[in-house]
């Protein structure tokens, strides 16, 4: 019973990590395109929640990795640690970034390219995690 919560843990946590930081990255595009302020806002809620959900993705991961597959090392498995990890840290620094600075992303913003760059960058984290995620179903 034990190992079934594990597996359920990681399928949920990681759904809900990889589902909202893409959502969140096309609601900060929609802000650049109609200028509307709601998207960017609704974006940052997104990362929020997604980068909340990301530690719990990554430990329950490690916790299933351990149980199921008796912590084999693959290819795989290495880099879903690293570009989870990877994923937690930018995440989170996207995230702070934003809270501290609530002018960060706009239009006229000195840095908006940077924090673009490094939320499209933690969208291929998160897309890649998913890819690999995929190949064990």
């Amino acid at each position: 019973m034990k190992n079934k919560f594990y597996v359920h843990t990681h399928h949920i946590a990681s759904h809900f990590t990889n589902a909202l930081w893409p959502v969140g990255s096309v609601l900060l595009s929609m802000y650049y395109f109609y200028g509307t302020k709601s998207y960017e806002d609704a974006s940052y809620y997104c990362f929020i929640f997604s980068t909340i959900g990301a530690p719990l993705a990554l430990a329950s991961g490690l916790a299933d990795w351990r149980s199921r597959f008796q912590g084999r090392s693959t290819r795989i498995f290495n880099h879903k640690r690293f570009f989870g990890a990877l994923f937690v840290i930018l995440s989170t620094f996207i995230v702070m970034w934003r809270t501290t600075n609530g002018a960060v992303a706009a239009p006229d913003s000195e840095t908006k390219y940077v924090y673009l760059a490094s939320v499209y960058a933690d969208l291929g984290f998160v897309v890649y995690l998913g890819h690999l995620g995929g190949k064990f179903i």
